[in-house]
């Protein structure tokens, strides 16, 4: 079977490939990985990587940083709340925003013992940056009644 190919020559069923090194093959493995998948790298056939084993976190600090954390998140939404009841003077919220600081406290001492990269670690981060600069608005009297 003949086939015209692009630039009219004349291909056969013979293949008239180049031999590939084993560079060519691992550079292609290095593009193609980077292309499918920016954040993981690909590693060529026949190399290892060299993994560091992770402590695993302990169940009972991931429980407390969850169960934390979504105490934050409800302290946030009641306080939120509150902020809205036209019959609260700002003195009323200040219960609140102590509980709010001990929260985001016990949250950045959780933090500590966990990975940065780790999910729960970004997690706790965000819930307390808004707990911190929430606490900090009152206390700075953003909120005060006049």
């Amino acid at each position: 079977m003949k086939i015209d190919d692009i630039q009219s020559r004349r291909l056969t069923g013979k293949s008239a490939s180049k031999k590939t090194t084993a560079n060519s093959s691992n550079d292609f493995m290095r593009i193609l990985g980077n292309h499918l998948s920016p954040t993981e790298e690909v590693t060529p056939p026949g190399e290892t990587v060299e993994t560091s084993p992770q402590s695993p976190i302990p169940t009972k600090l991931r429980l407390t940083g969850v169960s934390l954390s979504e105490n934050a998140i409800n302290m946030l939404e009641s306080y939120s709340k509150a902020l809205g009841d036209l019959h609260l003077n700002s003195e009323d919220l200040a219960p609140l925003i102590d509980a709010l600081e001990g929260d985001t406290t016990a949250l950045l001492d959780i933090k500590e013992q966990i990975p940065a990269n780790d999910p729960l670690a970004q997690l706790i981060d965000r819930v307390a940056t808004i707990s911190y600069l929430e606490t900090e608005k009152y206390r700075r009297g953003d909120y005060n009644n006049q």
